[in-house]
């Protein structure tokens, strides 16, 4: 299906975000150029937004990497497959959308791999020239903030990851798979209208079902080392994240070898994916344990504090929904297979739900105040954050969040704990 218009606007801006600094973009392209789905984004990884582009676009013709505009020019790096006569492709897309621009596909190194042959519109801005007034202006006008609902990045992320899988169970021909495609369906069809609480309360209730032991589904004969790969891309994934959140000097190959892992167990070519898998983990191992990150060798020493508050916040999201999964097991595991108590293990599995107010919001502002310089600005943006910061504490107040840790009847865990610590924390930095 073709991009919405607000998908259409969002992209006009990430352009000219583009025009900054190169950005991760994922990619399907449609059975028409003009119903190609491009996405960016400033700080995701281009395989999550190829994920996305595929969950939204209408053929299996997926691929991305990173965008960069100089002048007329969008180059399109190239870290996953690459998709023949793709310049001319995305020239008409990006004609169609009113952006007349030079396409050029280049690999990882640099290397031009083909260009729409435009050479007129090549040579209306050069590399490094100055920018036209009126794209310094529509620039300026990117950079000021659009107020979205934070909920939609959080569907968007849970939409990239779940997909697949949802994919996979289908296929698998499980007696349940005709539900869970209807009702992932009606999620979509939930966010498509705005209602981004319904359609993640929905992915709650698939996500248990999607993620079970291969043994509890549908038995289907299988090449061997798809067994090996369901199990090394879980704890890999985990990795690769805490990797890219040291932004690793070497992110970009980093970022190339897992969007063509993930892209060969997706074709089934597990052997291929685990080949890859074996090669990548020593180095995403060195880049997670690093003690200095890319970036933070990069930025003034006075915003490292803002940084390390926002890994701070990831790694404690992250224990968080561990130690709510930590909880849900324990309930299922006591309750099933009795029936007073089988009610009870049906609702556990919706509990990670009540974890989706904890959302993105803050890391991502604390992003914003690490590139933002001294001044008024970056005062405003801390008083944003601590008012995020708040609202989580509101949160926490709750009777839900009161009890969860250690009177929940079931097992102790550290759910609300993490994240009081986690945000008591950022409180003084964000206050200083």
């Amino acid at each position: 299906m073709a991009m919405s218009d607000q998908d259409l606007a969002e992209l006009d801006k990430m352009i000219a975000k583009a025009r900054q600094k190169p950005l991760a973009y994922g990619l399907c392209l449609g059975k028409k150029p003009e119903d190609n789905v491009l996405y960016l984004d400033l700080k995701k990884a281009p395989e999550v937004m190829m994920r996305k582009a595929k969950a939204d676009g209408e053929t299996g013709k997926v691929t991305c990497g990173e965008a960069e505009v100089k002048g007329k020019i969008l180059t399109l790096t190239v870290m996953g497959k690459t998709l023949p006569g793709l310049a001319k492709n995305m020239k008409a897309f990006m004609s169609k959308q009113g952006m007349k621009m030079k396409i050029i596909i280049a690999d990882p190194d640099g290397n031009v791999l083909e260009s729409d042959g435009d050479e007129d519109l090549g040579d209306e801005v050069g590399v490094g020239e100055a920018a036209p007034a009126d794209e310094i202006a529509e620039q300026d006008a990117a950079e000021e903030p659009v107020a979205d609902d934070p909920m939609a990045g959080q569907w968007a992320k849970v939409s990239a990851a779940l997909t697949p899988l949802v994919d996979r169970f289908v296929a698998a021909g499980s007696d349940k798979a005709a539900p869970v495609s209807a009702a992932w369906q009606k999620a979509h069809d939930a966010a498509a209208k705005g209602d981004y609480k319904s359609a993640l309360a929905a992915a709650a209730k698939i996500k248990p079902l999607v993620t079970a032991a291969p043994a509890q589904q549908a038995s289907t004969p299988d090449d061997p080392n798809k067994a090996k790969w369901d199990a090394v891309q879980g704890p890999l994934e985990g990795l690769y994240t805490s990797a890219m959140d040291k932004n690793p000097e070497n992110r970009t190959k980093l970022q190339a070898a897992w969007a063509m892992a993930l892209e060969k167990a997706e074709a089934g070519d597990y052997t291929t994916a685990l080949t890859i898998a074996g090669k990548l983990k020593p180095l995403l191992d060195a880049a997670a344990s690093a003690e200095q990150s890319g970036q933070e060798a990069e930025i003034p020493a006075d915003v490292v504090p803002f940084q390390k508050s926002r890994v701070l916040w990831i790694d404690s999201r992250k224990k968080m929904f561990e130690e709510m999964k930590k909880l849900e097991n324990a309930i299922i595991a006591t309750c099933k297979g009795d029936p007073e108590l089988e009610p009870i293990a049906a609702e556990a599995s919706d509990l990670t739900g009540r974890l989706t107010v904890f959302d993105e919001t803050l890391q991502d502002m604390l992003d914003q105040i690490t590139n933002t310089p001294s001044g008024p600005n970056r005062e405003g943006l801390k008083k944003q954050a601590l008012g995020t910061l708040k609202s989580y504490a509101a949160a926490l107040n709750e009777p839900f969040f009161k009890d969860v840790d250690g009177n929940n009847g079931f097992v102790n865990v550290s759910v609300a704990s993490t994240a009081r610590a986690s945000l008591a924390s950022i409180a003084k930095v964000l206050a200083a």
